[in-house]
């Protein structure tokens, strides 16, 4: 039955928007309501979660706690929201201050698109109470996954690549989160991270919203699903052997093992080259966020660092053809996105709003999608 529309006990605005509260269902504003990890909430009962969707937390500890939604709407590394909290944005966009807005406060994130060179960003989603973050390309280009909370949940969506037919794939139930999108090969499944049983695993469902397959079956906290080009693998971050790094396993689930001996960053997000002999991921190994690449399959693999500062570098993508590396960084005071050679040489931004992540390619290679988020902690 669809929800009414009500008003606003505070404000008296009309909304369709409810606290989450067991027992409350008291109608909230954009005004009044606060996003907690446990959904919407009005003032009072925010008071009893923790408030604030703070990006700046720690990704699987919060997954770990069944927390994937609040995961799901960070940075791949926590270090990025850390350097980014004390940099004046080169950017128009009011600080949060200026437009009086808390940062408890739901703040639009949204899906952007640009070309390669940097020319012509638009955005794709503008959704006034939606965290649209993680955009995913289709293998044929026609489609793009994407995680949100427009209704206070954390689920995946999926829209046309120019923004339009936007569905939900997923329906997070109660307090759980599904996060992270990523396509098979085929363009037929996508598999994403959810705590819908309790605890972070790794799910796939098919394109049309059926099928959903549990594909781990572990008390730690598994996230960031990648599929390999030959949809036979799946690269995955995970802190079953009391560390935090990248692992890889049968598309079905079946033998997982770690790829490479050393932690990987807080939240990394593991991407495959496109070949599937290299699987390129975020690290602060040596002491600074940068981004490594380690061989699968290989005995004894190392990780090899692709990419070094100025400032922390992360949330690596592949170009199709695989001479490129899309990366987010904040080497220029705040985070953008970045395109280098696969030898970290030519290194250019192509981004000029502060607060641009997660970038993912177009698999025509002229163009990338990621998403702008105006306001720290929002």
């Amino acid at each position: 039955m669809a929800q009414e529309m009500a008003e606003c006990e505070a404000h008296g605005t009309p909304t369709l928007l409810r606290c989450a509260e067991a027992d409350c269902g008291r109608p909230i504003c954009p005004q009044c309501l606060v996003k907690t990890p446990v959904g919407l909430k009005c003032e009072e009962h925010a008071q009893a979660v923790e408030a604030r969707f703070d990006r700046r937390a720690k990704p699987l500890a919060l997954v770990a706690a069944a927390l994937v939604a609040v995961a799901g709407i960070m940075l791949t590394v926590v270090l990025f929201n850390r350097g980014s909290a004390t940099t004046t944005a080169p950017d128009d966009t009011p600080a949060p201050a200026a437009s009086g807005v808390p940062s408890t406060r739901i703040v639009p994130a949204s899906v952007y698109v640009v070309n390669v060179d940097g020319s012509e960003a638009r955005t794709l989603t503008n959704r006034p109470l939606a965290f649209d973050a993680r955009p995913a390309w289709s293998p044929d280009g026609s489609r793009i996954a994407f995680e949100s909370t427009v209704d206070g949940r954390r689920s995946v969506w999926v829209m046309q690549a120019d923004g339009q037919a936007l569905r939900r794939l997923t329906d997070a139930a109660g307090a759980s989160s599904e996060t992270g999108p990523a396509w098979s090969p085929a363009g037929d499944r996508i598999a994403f991270a959810s705590d819908r049983d309790g605890n972070a695993e790794i799910y796939s469902v098919a394109v049309d919203g059926s099928g959903i397959r549990r594909l781990t079956n572990s008390p730690a906290a598994d996230a960031f699903p990648a599929w390999s080009p030959d949809g036979a693998r799946i690269a995955f971050l995970s802190d079953r052997d009391g560390q935090q790094a990248i692992w890889v396993m049968a598309a079905d689930g079946a033998s997982p093992n770690r790829l490479v001996a050393g932690a990987a960053a807080e939240g990394a997000r593991p991407t495959w080259s496109p070949d599937g002999r290299q699987v390129a991921f975020a690290s602060d190994r040596d002491g600074n966020l940068d981004v490594y690449v380690a061989d699968v399959g290989a005995a004894t693999a190392t990780a090899t660092r692709l990419l070094a500062g100025p400032g922390l570098d992360g949330e690596p993508a592949w170009s199709p053809d695989g001479s490129r590396l899309a990366f987010a960084s904040d080497r220029d005071g705040a985070p953008q996105i970045y395109v280098a050679n696969r030898d970290g040489s030519n290194v250019v931004k192509i981004t000029f709003k502060a607060r641009s992540f997660t970038p993912a390619w177009a698999p025509d290679g002229r163009r990338l999608v990621y998403i702008y988020d105006p306001v720290p902690g929002g």
